[in-house]
């Protein structure tokens, strides 16, 4: 029986609003990237926070192949971040050093995407008010435009309707592109 927690219930209200604040972390690759509106400068990106390794999979289940499946033929357009906020304790000092090695949950992301999986080491607390973060156990996912504005969002574990509305409101943005 899956335990992993889902949810349907909307996260606190940002749409429309930058993606505060400004987040520098640094990638698998050792590349610094910034967001937004730096690194999302592409038209949608897709931003997943993780503050706990065990959020890995509910990350997975929306930036993996549902969501970027979607946009095969989109790449320059289209870009997804995986990123883990690790507090500058021990503790996540030790989560940095498992996720470089191996990733979140066990799983390596091939070399193509270590620019994409980035870490965050800023102080949890401050992250959690910040992104208005509720429970660090779940994992949190904004699209943004290429302004940084948030579209949408949710929080969990992908649901069939959490999908489509990512993947509808995703396309929607992509709309004008594809004349």
């Amino acid at each position: 029986m899956d335990r992993t927690p889902t949810t349907t219930e909307p996260v606190p209200a940002a749409l429309g609003r930058t993606f505060p604040p400004t987040l520098m972390a640094a990638s698998l690759s050792g590349r610094v990237v910034t967001l937004p509106p730096d690194d999302a400068e592409g038209d949608v990106s897709l931003v997943v926070l993780v503050f706990l390794e065990s959020a890995g999979p509910m990350a997975e289940s929306w930036s993996g192949p549902p969501f970027v499946g979607a946009f095969t033929e989109n790449p320059p357009r289209v870009k997804t971040y995986l990123v883990a906020v690790i507090g500058d304790s021990l503790i996540g000092s030790s989560l940095a050093d498992r996720i470089r090695q191996g990733g979140l949950a066990g799983g390596t992301p091939p070399p193509a995407e270590h620019d994409r999986v980035l870490i965050y080491p800023e102080d949890i607390e401050r992250c959690r008010r910040a992104y208005a973060i509720g429970d660090p156990s779940l994992a949190y996912i904004y699209l943004l435009d290429g302004r940084g504005i948030i579209r949408w969002m949710e929080k969990g574990t992908a649901t069939p309707e959490g999908l489509a509305g990512l993947l509808d409101t995703a396309g929607a943005m992509l709309e004008p592109f594809l004349v």
